[in-house]
């Protein structure tokens, strides 16, 4: 697997309205890899540092960004981007170990009226639903929180998908985690954590605590 990074030139009009729209990056995402039937979902969000935007994606295959830098980035400079062999960070993960990490997520629940129908997904509103939210999750994908985290940013998005209104919230959470099962925590690492993971949501990275 690979964990990709480029930055995106957020002054461009046509970035700024792809920003706006995970619809228009989850394409954009898609295009730079092959078609194939045997790929998993590729995960993607894009972070801020710096005051700059970052998008990263994590994929089974290795992507080709060439399309992303005409029209999100500087064509002109020459950009390039950086793509990481994921595998060998997976392998050295280990119970015990504390990692920093972030998730943005879509913090909702499934309401059903009755067993047959297929239930309604609803959106958690406060900073303490979405707070539990994550907790409620952490054992069975391979962690523990113990309270070391916080929402460091909560949005709403609006955009069109095939003619429709999507309306998603979501939620950024930071802190600390320590390692309780490495397989489950890959697993969550490399599949993602919650709904709307083709709409910048559910990836979670880990970096060494300071």
């Amino acid at each position: 697997m690979y964990l990709s990074r480029i930055e995106l030139n957020a002054r461009r009009r046509d970035t700024a309205r792809a920003l706006a729209s995970p619809q228009i990056l989850h394409a954009a995402v898609q295009a730079s890899f092959p078609q194939s039937s045997d790929d998993r979902r590729n995960l993607w969000r894009v972070d801020a540092l710096s005051g700059a935007r970052y998008l990263l994606v994590l994929s089974c295959r290795k992507p080709d960004f060439t399309h992303i830098v005409e029209q999100y980035g500087w064509p002109e400079s020459g950009q390039t981007w950086d793509s990481r062999d994921y595998g060998a960070f997976l392998g050295g993960i280990a119970t015990g170990q504390i990692w920093r990490f972030c998730l943005r997520a879509n913090p909702a629940y499934s309401v059903k009226s009755n067993e047959a129908a297929r239930g309604k997904v609803c959106a958690h509103g406060t900073v303490e639903q979405q707070k539990q939210w994550l907790a409620k999750r952490a054992e069975k994908n391979g962690f523990s929180l113990d309270g070391r985290f916080a929402i460091v940013e909560r949005g709403m998005r609006q955009f069109e998908r095939r003619g429709e209104r999507v309306t998603l919230g979501t939620a950024t959470f930071e802190g600390f985690l320590t390692v309780t099962d490495p397989a489950l925590l890959c697993s969550a690492l490399t599949g993602g954590i919650g709904r709307a993971k083709a709409y910048g949501c559910g990836l979670m990275t880990l970096e060494r605590p300071e």
